[in-house]
């Protein structure tokens, strides 16, 4: 028993002298001292550091600063225009004004037969006085013809005074007696027909015709229109720039009598 107490004394003694030997192996290792030299860059560097972020913020200051006074200006304006406003709502009057009526201006209403701006106006058929013939007829208004014409027969061209006359007999089936009608020559067109290949050689003449108040002198090509319904057909070159059609209406225009021709 005394032998085993003995044995467990010398462990427990080999143990911490063992220890001990670890705890002087492990030691902290030590840090060089700074040079002089060192110091004073180490410090130099703190040095600039605070140099820069007081020059920072001396600029934000100085930002801040700017940005105070346009603020107390804008409010001073602000301000200014506020007393303003208060003056005009304060001169305004306390009672609505009453509302005054402005008469509106009527348009004169267009003459019989005419539009606003004074063109004639004129249906799908028309009366035509022809001064020649010293009669009316039915004419057709035919926007899609270039020009117009006039039923004609018989057509001779003669020499009157040195220039061409041309002399023809008014016929269609809506006159009774054939109208011999004598007018000067203004040139020769040639027409081609829709049946037919050739063209068709057809004298030219003006005359004095009037429809409801207006008369002009117009171009009128010589053919034979006695199998159609119209013995007169008036086309784009007549009413250009004095008549406006209505094609949904007829005989807006009074047929003209000889008493109302001057």
């Amino acid at each position: 028993m005394n032998d085993m107490k003995s044995k467990l004394k010398g462990i427990t003694l080999l143990s911490l002298l063992s220890l001990g030997g670890c705890v002087n192996m492990e030691k902290a290792p030590e840090v060089p001292a700074l040079t002089l030299a060192e110091l004073r860059s180490e410090l130099g560097q703190h040095e600039q550091r605070l140099q820069t972020s007081m020059e920072q913020q001396h600029k934000q200051y100085v930002q801040q600063q700017h940005l105070l006074v346009q603020l107390n200006t804008d409010v001073t304006n602000m301000k200014e225009s506020v007393k303003q406003v208060d003056h005009k709502l304060a001169a305004l009057p306390t009672e609505s004004p009453k509302p005054t009526a402005i008469p509106t201006e009527k348009c004169p209403a267009p003459n019989q037969g005419h539009t606003i701006d004074g063109k004639l106006l004129v249906g799908e058929a028309e009366w035509l006085w022809v001064d020649a013939a010293n009669d009316a007829f039915q004419a057709r208004v035919d926007t899609g013809a270039t020009t117009s014409s006039i039923s004609a027969q018989e057509i001779t061209i003669f020499e009157r005074n040195g220039k061409n006359w041309v002399r023809f007999f008014l016929s269609h089936q809506e006159v009774d007696d054939k109208i011999q009608i004598e007018a000067p020559l203004v040139r020769h067109v040639r027409v081609r027909q829709a049946s037919a290949d050739d063209l068709d050689r057809r004298p030219v003449v003006r005359l004095t015709v009037r429809i409801g108040n207006m008369t002009e002198k117009a171009e009128f090509t010589l053919k034979d229109r006695s199998d159609m319904t119209f013995p007169v057909l008036l086309g784009r070159e007549f009413l250009k720039d004095i008549a406006v059609v209505d094609v949904a209406r007829e005989y807006i225009q009074p047929k003209p009598k000889l008493k109302d021709v001057k």
